[in-house]
């Protein structure tokens, strides 16, 4: 009797095991992860969010996320952390964004330095398919600096200078060769027909430093870098790489209105994106949620105190602006000879 018990046990046991093995039972798994991962979604967000910012504090991409995150709480909800992790112009942040879980919790800040990682020095590491991109928050235009002795008021004077003397040029800014400032100042030079001695510096504070100090002759800056000095008759800026005049510079004349047609889709701008494989609805919230908080009087306010040029975009078009950018910046980085 006890043996017939033993068995029918063993069989109900081994029916049980296949039964729970079996791809019915896995494809009712799958649904129950599925259906748990769209309730996550829905339900979105149920804990603090934190944006990892690449740079120190006091930059502006920090004050960016900080003024972000706080027209954006009262929207979202709740809380919106900032965490820095500078290094590597980006790699550390983008290390360790590319690793958190794409449950929309942790975020990144990023600008043109990201996309110059990827498709430069750490092309064998990351691609633009590790990560989704949420939001564009903002431009900051380029503009072209001189000491305010400087012989040069317009942007004409200093590219007949330039082609009078070849080479002769001091041109300072950000980063070295294939930097955004670089590449900035290689597109008006391309289309003006000229040619300079780069100077890299290892912050825009630097390269204003430099030209205040008439170290170089030329600094490619951005308008909040050297508005101060500006205002107190230190530097004239003479042109501007932007569709439309700034509002705090209405006499400087874009880089177009001085003669040269210079493609604007270069630009120093400034987003939010996360790790690869979000969920469509959390991305669409957080999308939503920044392009309203961009909307606030309070981030309205930051924008114009710091010169910033409106440039909100939503997930998906942003990601198309991503891949442009990415396109543009290969095809820069070949003609400059960058690897």
């Amino acid at each position: 009797m006890k043996k017939i018990l033993w068995v029918v046990f063993m069989a109900l046991t081994i029916g049980i095991l296949a039964a729970c093995n079996s791809p019915q039972s896995s494809g009712d798994a799958e649904a129950k992860n599925e259906s748990a991962s769209k309730e996550g979604a829905e339900n979105f967000p149920e804990k603090p969010v934190t944006i990892v910012v690449h740079t120190s504090a006091g930059g502006p991409t920090d004050l960016m996320a900080r003024e972000l995150a706080k027209a954006a709480e009262p929207i979202l909800g709740e809380k919106i952390l900032i965490e820095n992790r500078p290094g590597g112009s980006g790699a550390t942040q983008m290390a360790g964004v590319k690793s958190a879980e794409a449950d929309g919790y942790t975020l990144g800040t990023m600008t043109p330095s990201q996309i110059g990682l990827i498709e430069g020095t750490l092309k064998e590491q990351y691609s633009l398919e590790d990560f989704s991109w949420i939001s564009r928050t903002q431009i900051d235009p380029y503009v072209i600096v001189v000491n305010e002795k400087s012989p040069f008021n317009t942007l004409e004077e200093l590219v007949a200078f330039a082609k009078e003397n070849p080479g002769d040029l001091k041109v300072g800014g950000y980063g070295a060769s294939g930097s955004g400032h670089n590449v900035a100042w290689n597109i008006f030079a391309d289309k003006a027909g000229i040619e300079g001695t780069w100077a890299a510096y290892e912050s825009t504070g630097d390269a204003v430093t430099a030209i205040l100090g008439n170290h170089i002759d030329v600094a490619n800056s951005n308008p909040g870098q050297v508005s101060q000095y500006v205002d107190s008759g230190d530097l004239k800026v003479l042109g501007v790489m932007n569709d439309e005049r700034l509002e705090e510079l209405p006499e400087v004349p874009t880089y177009k209105e001085a003669g040269f047609e210079v493609d604007t889709t270069w630009s120093q701008f400034r987003g939010i994106f996360g790790p690869a494989g979000m969920n469509e609805e959390v991305q669409s919230k957080l999308s939503e949620v920044f392009a309203e908080a961009m909307e606030t009087e309070g981030y309205k306010d930051y924008m114009k105190k710091t010169q910033m040029v409106y440039g909100s975009m939503g997930h998906e078009e942003y990601s198309e602006y991503v891949q442009k950018q990415s396109d543009l910046t290969k095809e820069w980085y070949e003609r400059l000879g960058v690897k």
